[in-house]
């Protein structure tokens, strides 16, 4: 009985699970992971087994670490919860060449290179792009969005993803992130020099 209830429960949260909402978890488990270091070094610190300065590399590491993995965390999420396949936008250009023209015109204009779709089964109509600093981008698109009649509806959403995308930086919130446990670990170290 406990089973069905967690498979009820696993099947309500995958319905409304949708790619922005994994990059929200990500940030959240990703701050509480940063937190959750800074206050073991901290403590490492304050018994002189790691230096001020080591301790703010292994901060500053963490939070690159965080940030190289994130692309592959959105594939994989794609992948498992998604079921995402991913095509070229020459592979478009067979089945849908308006929307091809479109994404490589707006791709040009906004100088991203070798975007790849990633089309997932879902209800949704969110349109949800990513990328390590302009590598790799992919933009995600609901199978619905392929179709003919679709394409002059999403020409604005689509103008509009691309370019957050384009003026998007993911490494800027790690920076934050690494400034906060920055602070949390000084805050710490004082407290610990207070006591």
């Amino acid at each position: 009985m406990p089973y069905r209830r967690l498979e009820t429960v696993s099947r309500l949260f995958l319905r409304h699970m949708h790619p922005s909402r994994v990059l929200k978890i990500y940030y959240a488990a990703s701050f509480l992971l940063g937190i959750m270091l800074t206050v073991l070094l901290s403590h490492w610190v304050a018994t002189k087994d790691v230096g001020p300065r080591g301790a703010a590399i292994m901060t500053a590491c963490l939070n690159v670490l965080l940030i190289m993995l994130l692309p592959l965390v959105l594939d994989w999420a794609e992948r498992k919860y998604f079921k995402a396949r991913f095509i070229m936008l020459e592979e478009v250009a067979r089945t849908n060449p308006e929307l091809a023209s479109i994404l490589q015109s707006q791709c040009q204009r906004l100088a991203i290179p070798n975007l790849r779709l990633a089309i997932v089964q879902s209800a949704s109509k969110e349109l949800f792009s990513y990328g390590m600093w302009r590598n790799n981008p992919r933009l995600v698109v609901s199978d619905s969005f392929l179709d003919v009649d679709q394409v002059n509806r999403m020409v604005p959403s689509i103008e509009a993803e691309l370019t957050r995308f384009a003026n998007q930086d993911m490494p800027l919130i790690f920076l934050m992130f690494g400034i906060v446990q920055e602070i949390l670990l000084l805050v710490l170290l004082t407290i610990h020099i207070i006591i």
